[in-house]
């Protein structure tokens, strides 16, 4: 049966596409200046989806219900902030295992949702969509949103009441949102999405900022054995896969034994499910996350050691001495596993036992502090970690070890789950060009000789 909601000034008609529970969501918004006629609209589509028994799509119903001279009438007759609500509801999945539409995920769209509130909204939620559309003032607009937002601020605290600049990519992703979001209410309510590049005009008309390009960390053996040297038991394991699969840290804090095979010829671990940032499971990030990643015989037996005495559901690296929710072991939160686990891991290994850092301070009463995790060596002494990686950086470091040992890009790409190539080319391309030192040093002896038989001809 098809429902009316009432959404600010708009009134919109909801059914599933069929009839059925599984069906496609399908809403239809009416807004008019009169809430009344509003209404009139959209309970006349009411009535024509349930004549058709729900076999009919929006397109076609506004297509029916607003001719073609009522329709341009009421073009941009709505608010950016109400057209952002209809949007995240057209798009929000019924079930959170289950991608909505466009494929986006829950947990994704909450993201896009976020920075419309905090980056978009704030400065554009009043103004109506056809002021965005205007020629020449919705351009100014939309430059003022741009020049506002690259002078905002973030990140205030006690220390820094002021804040810190924001960056360029934040800047960017909120630009690259509203594009989404306006691009949804073409043709409906305005003839063109006013934030993509138009026939004719120069690349950046918005004055949107230079992003820096990726800076992944790619760690070298020694750093990477220095680093797992000072891991506790907790995390030890984790770190060597993490380094050896390339796998996504919320991919492998969910693991299951089911989900790995770690006898035969060709072990493997098959990612099926992921971690979100609110602590929630869900679906990979992409389809082509969705894979079977081949392992080492080495990790293959570490995966077996934690798999053992567990049942098929069990989590290989659960959250330790979290409480147990039903009999089922919990996932790490992931900023305690950060904070707790990994920091203290690397401050460790960026300190020398020959030229530890300074103690700090004895106070009056009680015990002295511990190490903050930035009071670390500064001397120059081999063999000490000198720079903080992530956790995440143990997948950009397994990715570069690939790619130096001669692994073609579509294999590199779909073992780290990229949805294209353009991705893995994007953060990994230099790794291709090789290593130059021995190159180099061939050029420089190159013209060592030459000026030698230059000098012996003279």
């Amino acid at each position: 049966m098809a429902t009316i909601e009432h959404r600010a000034q708009s009134v919109r008609v909801c059914w599933r596409l069929g009839g059925t529970r599984d069906g496609a969501r399908m809403s239809a918004p009416f807004t008019a200046a009169d809430p009344v006629a509003a209404l009139a609209l959209a309970m006349q589509a009411k009535k024509l989806v349930e004549a058709y028994e729900h076999r009919i799509t929006r397109d076609e119903v506004l297509r029916i219900i607003l001719p073609e001279e009522e329709e341009t009438s009421t073009l941009g007759g709505i608010t950016l902030a109400d057209w952002a609500k209809l949007w995240y509801e057209d798009r929000k999945p019924v079930n959170p295992d289950v991608p909505g539409m466009d494929d986006i995920q829950l947990d994704t769209l909450e993201k896009y949702m976020q920075i419309l509130r905090s980056r978009v909204l704030p400065y554009l939620g009043h103004k109506f969509l056809a002021e965005l559309t205007a020629e020449e003032s919705g351009e100014k607009t939309l430059k003022e949103w741009v020049r506002a937002l690259r002078k905002s601020r973030v990140k205030r605290t006690k220390s820094n009441p002021g804040g810190k600049p924001i960056s360029a990519s934040s800047v960017r992703a909120a630009h690259v949102v509203l594009h989404m979001v306006l691009g949804a209410a073409v043709p409906r309510f305005i003839p063109f999405n006013p934030v993509a590049r138009q026939g004719g005009e120069r690349k950046n008309r918005l004055g949107l900022p230079k992003a820096r390009a990726f800076e992944g960390m790619f760690l070298d053996v020694w750093e990477v054995e220095r680093i797992a040297q000072y891991c506790d038991d907790q995390i030890r394991d984790l770190w060597f896969v993490l380094v050896s699969t390339g796998l996504r840290l919320g991919e492998l804090l969910v693991l299951r034994v089911q989900d790995v095979t770690v006898e035969g010829k060709e072990p493997e671990v098959r990612v099926r499910r992921a971690l979100k940032s609110d602590g929630s499971i869900g679906l990979p990030k992409s389809e082509t996350s969705v894979r079977a990643v081949s392992v080492s015989t080495e990790v293959a037996a570490v995966l077996a050691a934690r798999c053992k005495g567990k049942g098929p559901r069990g989590l290989i690296f659960p959250c330790p001495g979290k409480k147990r929710t039903r009999g089922a072991e919990q996932t790490w939160a992931e900023n305690n596993l950060y904070r707790r686990h990994w920091l203290p891991a690397v401050a460790e290994a960026m300190r020398c036992s020959e030229h530890p850092p300074p103690e700090p301070p004895k106070p009056a009463r009680g015990p002295r502090r511990r190490l903050r995790f930035d009071e670390v060596s500064t001397c120059a002494c081999p063999g000490v970690l000198r720079r903080r990686p992530r956790l995440h950086d143990g997948r950009h470091t397994h990715a570069t070890d690939l790619i130096r040992d001669g692994w073609e890009l579509h294999d590199v790409q779909r073992r780290l789950g990229h949805a294209s190539p353009v991705t893995t080319l994007t953060i990994y391309g230099h790794a291709w060009d090789g290593p130059k030192r021995k190159m180099l040093d061939e050029l420089a002896e190159r013209r060592r000789k030459k000026l030698l038989l230059d000098d012996e001809a003279a």
